[in-house]
């Protein structure tokens, strides 16, 4: 195991000495800092990846800047092009742990990994890879120097981790790293995206847009409600729902309370917040149309510490479950958009047990 160690810490060390030690915002107005200390002055390096701003649906969000991410050469008979055209969406993975304090001694341990799971309903995946991996579901955003920040992008909160597994460095922005969906511009097509447990790619996360500020851009949290199925859910009433999945129409996700916040405040962060993934709002929740018997007075928010906003129901703050089991579909593709089990509901971790939410 030491051997490992010091094999795998070189290497990020010969990836550190041969990565440039430079970086610019790109319109000029400053130069921004590789990682969070210090101030390097210089161009931008070839190979850099640049972060741009959108307007989406959920308000301005990150996207690929320059010309694009991952550069596939000419060939004699096709010009050179990228994987994902400039504007592609760029998204993060709620299962990663913050890359801060990630160093030479602590290598970074992200929650999304090259492993391939075999028996996905869409075949043999890992959860991300190179751009060009066509096995990857969400391909890492990576850079062969500094990464650039495009006008409106906070120099001071982009920067790259090393993954030994890519054998290269990874785009971050706020301590999460950047991920790849939908290639081409306006296309916001991985927002809101809920992967769990197979029959699902089983990554355990949900899927964001990023803001400029470095939270999720999950727009206005839309709640509903779910009716027990004989069989299939752990609930034999009515239970409180989120809308997930809006890219495929929709699908309704159990949510829970947990016993370890306080009334409009919520006690979950780091670990626990990757597995109880707190319920994201941008702006005030809505109640899905045609929906009947939700509360809409019991709906409130409360400013979680790290700067992101979440829902509450009766003073509550609500949360999906990363391992909740979908349920099956007519069509059998696995993703989940029949609705969710409950499956959560009981789970004790980090002082507290999830309990679904009766609406």
């Amino acid at each position: 195991m030491l051997k490992r160690v010091i094999i795998g810490a070189g290497a990020a060390l010969l990836a550190l000495i041969l990565l440039p030690i430079t970086a610019a915002s790109a319109d000029g107005a400053g130069w921004g800092a590789f990682g969070h200390t210090g101030r390097h002055f210089g161009h931008p390096s070839p190979g850099s990846a640049v972060v741009n701003i959108e307007n989406s649906p959920a308000g301005p969000v990150l996207v690929v800047g320059g010309a694009g991410a991952g550069y596939i050469p000419a060939t004699s008979t096709t010009p050179a092009t990228y994987a994902y055209p400039a504007g592609s969406s760029l998204y993060l993975a709620t299962i990663d742990p913050s890359t801060y304090g990630s160093s030479f001694f602590h290598p970074y341990q992200p929650g999304c990994t090259t492993t391939v799971v075999p028996d996905t309903a869409q075949g043999p995946l890992s959860c991300t890879g190179p751009e060009t991996d066509m096995g990857a579901d969400w391909p890492a955003f990576t850079t062969n120097g500094f990464p650039v920040a495009g006008r409106g992008v906070n120099p001071g909160l982009l920067s790259a981790v090393y993954r030994p597994d890519l054998g290269t460095f990874q785009v971050t922005y706020a301590g999460h790293p950047l991920y790849l969906f939908d290639p081409g511009p306006d296309s916001f097509f991985g927002a809101n995206f809920y992967e769990t447990v197979l029959p699902l790619p089983p990554w355990d996360t949900a899927w964001y847009l990023v803001s400029p500020w470095g939270t999720p851009a999950s727009g206005p949290a839309t709640l509903e409600t779910e009716p027990p199925q004989s069989g299939l859910t752990t609930y034999n009433s009515t239970e409180l729902a989120a809308e997930m999945l809006p890219g495929l129409g929709g699908a309704a996700v159990s949510v829970y309370s947990f016993s370890g916040d306080g009334p409009y405040r919520s006690n979950c962060y780091g670990a626990c917040a990757r597995e109880f993934i707190p319920l994201y709002t941008v702006g005030t929740p809505t109640i899905a149309t045609g929906v009947s018997g939700v509360n809409a007075g019991a709906i409130g928010v409360i400013h979680r510490f790290d700067g992101t906003e979440q829902v509450t129901y009766h003073g509550h703050p609500l949360y999906i479950y990363d391992q909740e089991q979908p349920l099956p579909n007519a069509s059998d593709t696995g993703l989940g958009t029949n609705g969710t089990g409950g499956n959560g509901n009981g789970v004790s971790a980090f002082g507290g047990t999830l309990s679904l939410v009766t609406p």
